[in-house]
């Protein structure tokens, strides 16, 4: 999980462009991921199947919903986690498509809870929470950087 905390640690400062500046970085951030979340579903006494679920905390802040919701998709898809669309948070706003500005989504893979609320801070991207420990900001669009896959339906 090396990579992955210092790229946490210089995400926090403002300095992992180097992380993800190339195809290959971002390559090696993925295969990072995907081996951090593999090795905490082991350490966890999990074996990734449809009956246990682990515990899996994703956070995607975002400059417009319907980018956070395409992101939160793609990443429950790369880790193999039930995609859940979320309900607004946003007083006087019962769509989603309804919800305005920047945003936060949570999502507890174990509970399958997911809402979106407005989101007044700067910073834009997803933070992945294995147990206790927490990473990132990953890119939005890191598991699908050219948008291939068509956006969800709100």
């Amino acid at each position: 999980m090396t990579l992955l905390q210092e790229f946490t640690k210089q995400e926090f400062k403002g300095m992992a462009q180097s992380y993800v500046a190339s195809k290959e970085s971002r390559d090696r951030l993925r295969e990072a991921i995907m081996s951090a979340y593999s090795t905490f579903n082991t350490n966890s006494g999990i074996t990734p199947s449809p009956d246990t679920i682990p515990d899996v905390l994703l956070g995607v802040m975002s400059s417009d919903v319907r980018l956070a919701v395409r992101a939160l998709r793609d990443w429950c898809d790369s880790l193999g986690l039930e995609f859940v669309m979320p309900s607004p948070r946003v007083p006087g706003v019962q769509q989603l498509s309804a919800v305005r500005g920047s945003v936060y989504i949570k999502y507890n893979a174990r509970t399958k809870a997911c809402y979106v609320s407005q989101y007044l801070g700067r910073d834009r991207g997803v933070l992945l929470q294995l147990g206790q420990v927490q990473l990132g900001h990953f890119p939005l669009g890191l598991w699908d950087e050219e948008q291939r896959k068509p956006a969800p339906s709100l």
